[in-house]
């Protein structure tokens, strides 16, 4: 049994010489798998110096560089900042710099047009944005579905198209509060752009949907006018004759012949020089308002100085004229504008 002891010590004893730690071996808990680190690294750093003075062999030395501490990766780049839009504001168009656009295309999704439109703006690589019906969601959550996952924006167009304006203040929390519900189950994410009906809105609702909703009001500078002319010619004819840069391009996804009418106009429109954008990122682009300074009041008479003699022309003793009434101040109240709000 001796010599059996002498040479079990003598392996021992090579081992401690050699850096190899044995007790963390035999006494670690199953914690996850080992790695390089736990296994090679010496028991404590005097005996790896004896160990490298006496030479190790080539295959310490690799273990020992592979213990060396690995440099951690580069931090992933901080997510852009969200989009903040312009608050009380009505987009109609942008103004950026570069031929950007934004396609819109509203009142669906339809199961059988709007397929064939995510098809054709896949194979140009174009993302646009959809005003989308919230009854029509309801319906075919499934096609809301196939415009999220391809990277599309989502905006609501209510849930029934009424005219926002000429309805209660309850019936438009039921359009817009049950819509972005809809849109929220299907994707995920609720609406932060309204397109409304018919392009109808006021200041006054438009604060109140604002505050409450948190959507922005959307319109449009190009119209088709695809759901009167149902021809593909026409469409293709009235968008380019309205777009320029910085446009907002109205149109519908549920007429077949708008979809139709769609490969020729994207295509013509990159020929010369347009890109394509969601709104968010045309609101990003967009350059701050520029503010108007205020005309000057009309030009006073300027008051004679102090010891002007008075009018020679005049006779001495003639009457004052009488003066007249002065005119009722200006309203500061601004002017209703006759445009769309």
């Amino acid at each position: 049994m001796k010599p059996l002891l002498i040479v079990t010590g003598f392996v021992a004893a090579a081992a401690v010489g050699a850096g190899i730690a044995i007790s963390p071996l035999l006494s670690a808990r199953d914690d996850g798998p080992a790695t390089t680190q736990s296994i090679s690294q010496p028991a404590n750093p005097a005996s790896g110096q004896a160990a490298q003075g006496k030479g190790a062999t080539a295959a310490q030395k690799s273990a020992a560089a592979a213990a060396q501490p690995v440099p951690a990766p580069a931090p992933e780049p901080a997510a852009p900042p969200p989009v903040t839009p312009r608050k009380n504001y009505t987009y109609k168009s942008f103004d950026v710099d570069g031929s950007y656009i934004a396609m819109t295309f509203d009142d669906g999704p339809n199961p059988e047009t709007t397929p064939r439109l995510l098809q054709i703006l896949r194979e140009r690589n174009i993302k646009v944005t959809f005003f989308v019906l919230g009854n029509m969601v309801a319906k075919h959550p499934e096609v809301l579905k196939m415009i999220a996952d391809e990277g599309h924006e989502i905006g609501s167009h209510s849930w029934s198209h009424p005219q926002l304006t000429r309805i209660s203040q309850a019936a438009v929390d039921k359009e817009l509060g049950n819509t972005s519900e809809a849109i929220f189950q299907v994707t995920g994410k609720r609406p932060i752009y309204l397109r409304p009906p018919y392009g109808s809105m006021k200041p006054t609702l438009r604060s109140y949907i604002e505050d409450k909703y948190g959507l922005t009001i959307v319109n449009w500078s190009v119209d088709p006018n695809d759901w009167k002319n149902r021809n593909s010619q026409a469409v293709h004819d009235a968008i380019m004759a309205q777009v320029k840069p910085g446009a907002i391009v109205l149109s519908h996804d549920i007429y077949a012949t708008t979809v139709d009418a769609m490969p020729r106009i994207l295509d013509e429109l990159a020929a010369k020089g347009y890109k394509f954008a969601t709104l968010s990122q045309m609101v990003a682009m967009d350059k701050p308002l520029k503010v108007a300074l205020a005309a000057p009041g009309a030009a006073t008479k300027k008051p004679k100085p102090n010891g002007a003699k008075p009018d020679a022309a005049k006779p001495a003793g003639t009457p004052k004229p009488v003066a007249a009434a002065p005119k009722p101040a200006a309203s500061s109240a601004p002017a209703r504008s006759a445009g769309v709000y």
